[in-house]
């Protein structure tokens, strides 16, 4: 039997695993492999400067905007689905090497899944996302000029004509379904002038964190350097807006 990590514990609602040396070096390997192999898409904003920050931005010039959210997305991934994406790419020992990079499932669902805290988890699960439909549904909608920017688990889709949005927002969801990548239903926006996602209010032309964010950060005491790495942030978040008339 592999023993892959050292332990595990619950932050902020998530089961966090702990991965032990031999893993950690396994997964440094994987990560290494493929950052000489593969270029992911332009929409995985995860792989790209600027992560989700970059990912917001990216709509600002459009008028309508949908949000979908990948519930417990390391967790729905099956070590099989895990071994297949590891096999397209030729890796060698794909079996073995999903086997080191999985867990019992904490939650319902597969037997054996990629876990939060492993450092190979955000590549293995963008990798199954690559080969899953909802890549293809992604690729189609854009294709049709709708903007899609994926950050891991969580997808936002602009365009001007809701319409055009509409279609493309209902085939990614349903990609989703049938990838057994089932939307959170508490975080599933349909198109509409303005969303919520990353703790920021995104719409036509201005993005900004949200008043509750703002607040909770505010809520406790924080020292000068928290506070200036925070407001630092949230400029940050706002730099790309559009003048308002």
């Amino acid at each position: 039997m592999i023993e892959n990590y050292k332990f595990k514990f619950r932050s902020r609602g998530k089961i966090i695993y702990v991965p032990n040396e031999r893993c950690e070096r396994k997964g440094r390997r994987i990560i290494q492999f493929f950052a000489r192999r593969l270029d992911f898409p332009d929409y995985f904003y995860h792989y790209k400067s600027g992560g989700h920050v970059a990912a917001l931005h990216a709509h600002l010039v459009n008028e309508f905007f949908f949000r979908v959210d990948i519930q417990n997305f390391y967790y729905s991934i099956a070590r099989m689905r895990v071994t297949r994406a590891l096999r397209s790419w030729r890796y060698p020992g794909a079996n073995t090497i999903a086997k080191w990079s999985c867990v019992a499932n904490p939650l319902p669902g597969p037997w054996h899944v990629l876990p939060i805290g492993f450092v190979q988890s955000p590549l293995l699960a963008s990798l199954v996302l690559l080969k899953s439909p909802v890549a293809r549904a992604i690729e189609r909608a854009i294709a049709s000029g709708v903007h899609v920017s994926v950050y891991l688990d969580d997808l936002i889709g602009s365009h001007d004509e809701v319409a055009v949005l509409e279609a493309a927002y209902n085939e990614i969801r349903e990609s989703c379904v049938a990838a057994e990548l089932i939307p959170n239903p508490a975080k599933l926006l349909p198109p509409r002038r303005a969303i919520t996602a990353f703790n920021c209010d995104l719409r036509r032309g201005a993005v900004e964190v949200t008043d509750a964010r703002v607040e909770k950060f505010f809520s406790t005491p924080k020292s000068a350097e928290a506070i200036a790495a925070f407001q630092a942030y949230r400029n940050r978040v706002a730099s790309r807006n559009l003048q308002q008339p």
